[in-house]
């Protein structure tokens, strides 16, 4: 992996190491491994998880990162390439097959995969932040409290009594997003989940990060193949390709420009440089 030094914010929150995932390419397979694994983890019986079987593949591989607090580390690679399946694994979505994710005693954790999940489009927007704050692990107590601050983030406070299926996209991920970040985690995952929405809404959103990364033990991981995201937010860009993290650096352009190159390593040294010139044009 090609890492270049990068200043340390402060303590760490989140340590990664030697992680490794893989997954089956054929359901039949899958099934029958899974009922193998469990009967394994019963008996006990000891397995052999570094060794792939027939039909698996790493969907990631030996993956090793620290993660500060004050950073808003940027996830970037190919699609296909492990990003969300490392967050979902950090979120505790999937579990991993070896090595170790650790958190700092006391750290919360909320990841954000689809902005919409589990909110109800006949309910009113207020009986969502209920029900999504719920999701989140939040306690009734703990939503009554925050609900003023998810108001007023949102901008919603005079649509919060309407139905959710009356609101447009854009409102919904309005309130959606504010739920989440109500939720006050000291690690905030956010999978692509300012795809949609408003302009002006989203940049609301990243110089609301950026100024709440600069509390106490307090980060975020934003995994978007949005260049010019990345490029305004991220701190610290680590690249991900084929299941492996193949650099690592806070000066977050070389980090981009290193995305993109290598993205196109296929092709000869002038196409490459066309299509670099060209993604340079629409994307930065």
């Amino acid at each position: 992996m090609e890492k270049n030094q990068y200043k340390k914010h402060g303590d760490i929150l989140l340590s990664v190491r030697h992680l490794n995932k893989k997954f089956c390419k054929d359901i039949s397979h899958n099934m029958r491994y899974g009922i193998r694994d469990i009967w394994q983890a019963i008996l006990p019986i000891k397995s052999d998880y570094a060794t792939l079987r027939e039909k698996e593949f790493w969907v990631l591989k030996d993956i090793n990162f620290d993660l500060y607090e004050g950073e808003i580390l940027g996830i970037v690679g190919a699609n296909g390439s492990g990003k969300t399946s490392l967050m979902r694994i950090i979120g505790n979505i999937y579990t991993n097959d070896s090595g170790e994710v650790w958190t700092k005693e006391g750290v919360k954790t909320t990841a954000v995969f689809a902005l919409r999940s589990g909110m109800q489009p006949l309910y009113t927007g207020r009986e969502n932040i209920y029900l999504k704050g719920a999701l989140f692990g939040m306690s009734k107590e703990k939503i009554d409290q925050r609900i003023q601050f998810i108001e007023s983030f949102s901008e919603l406070a005079e649509a919060i009594d309407q139905p959710l299926g009356n609101y447009s996209s854009g409102m919904a991920a309005r309130l959606a997003y504010a739920i989440a970040i109500a939720t006050d985690p000291n690690i905030f995952i956010l999978d692509e989940a300012l795809a949609v929405g408003d302009s002006v809404f989203k940049a609301k959103c990243f110089d609301h990060l950026k100024d709440w990364v600069q509390q106490p033990a307090k980060s975020v991981l934003f995994v978007s193949n949005n260049i010019r995201k990345i490029l305004k937010v991220a701190t610290r860009v680590l690249v991900i390709d084929k299941g492996r993290i193949v650099y690592d650096d806070s000066d977050v352009t070389a980090a981009l420009n290193y995305y993109v190159m290598n993205c196109l390593k296929d092709l000869t040294p002038e196409e490459r440089e066309i299509r670099f010139q060209k993604i340079q044009m629409y994307d930065y």
